[in-house]
């Protein structure tokens, strides 16, 4: 009785001295909105997760710079922040920053009056015009590569979910981080490789045809290492001939003996 006292006591001990878990509710909020904006990626999966959080981080820091750029030119011209504000506020779905002026006394008929105001101002509408037209010139140019591309793609016989995969890496993981001037080291290393593959092509056809040269060369030594079958000079008995000792002379018992 007294044992099973002990053991009872010695559960009750082992379970008080156990550490309670340590709250995590940063942890727990963070992964709750992380579900959220990524629902197809595995939280515990760290490296995925580094991954998503980085591009997070770069994202900020890009909204942060543009930000900052902002905020400077409403320092700049107050007004236009104000004028900004009040559009926002306004209820009125189709109020424009053309009724703002007209609600804050800002006469255009009277600048538009200036002739330097009126020559400034028809040179700046002429360039935003030509901007978009070469912008439109371009998105035709691109849209078009973007099909040449497509159908270089399709040379390789990749397949159709294949080539869908390689096209949005290479555009997500290559070009996209490019444009903002990030290029890793996986990247540069590929291109390197890309630039040396008709070298290292060469080189192991040449080793391959080396190799094959040198067992050809090897097998012919080894043909010449085989014994030769008996001669018909060796009368046909099948012995090989035996070659009689050269008798010795004089001079060669002196040259033993170091003279």
């Amino acid at each position: 009785m007294i044992d099973k006292d002990n053991k009872e006591e010695k559960i009750e001990e082992q379970q008080v001295q156990e550490p309670a878990p340590v709250p995590t509710p940063n942890r727990d909020a963070y992964k709750a909105s992380f579900g959220e904006d990524y629902p197809d990626v595995d939280f515990e999966d760290k490296e995925t997760r580094y991954g998503k959080m980085l591009e997070d981080r770069n994202a900020l820091r890009s909204y942060r710079k543009s930000g900052a750029k902002l905020n400077d030119t409403f320092n700049k011209n107050r007004w236009l922040a104000a004028m900004l504000q009040d559009i926002s506020d306004n209820e009125d779905p189709d109020y424009s920053p053309l009724d703002w002026m007209a609600d804050h006394g800002i006469d255009i008929n009277e600048a538009m009056q200036d002739e330097s105001v009126r020559k400034k101002v028809s040179e700046k509408i002429a360039k935003f015009q030509q901007a978009q037209l070469e912008g439109e010139k371009e998105n035709e140019e691109r849209q078009a590569n973007f099909a040449k591309s497509a159908e270089a793609l399709k040379t390789l016989g990749l397949g159709e979910d294949k080539e869908r995969e390689v096209w949005v890496d290479f555009f997500s993981k290559v070009v996209d981080p490019a444009l903002r001037g990030e290029v890793s080291k996986e990247t540069w290393q590929m291109i390197v490789n890309g630039m040396n593959y008709d070298n290292d092509i060469a080189e192991a056809k040449e080793t391959s045809a080396m190799k094959a040269r040198n067992e050809k060369i090897a097998n012919k030594v080894k043909k010449f290492d085989e014994p030769m079958p008996p001669s018909l000079s060796q009368g046909g008995s099948g012995q090989q001939a035996t070659t009689k000792p050269k008798k010795r002379g004089f001079f060669d018992d002196l040259k033993e003996a170091g003279y």
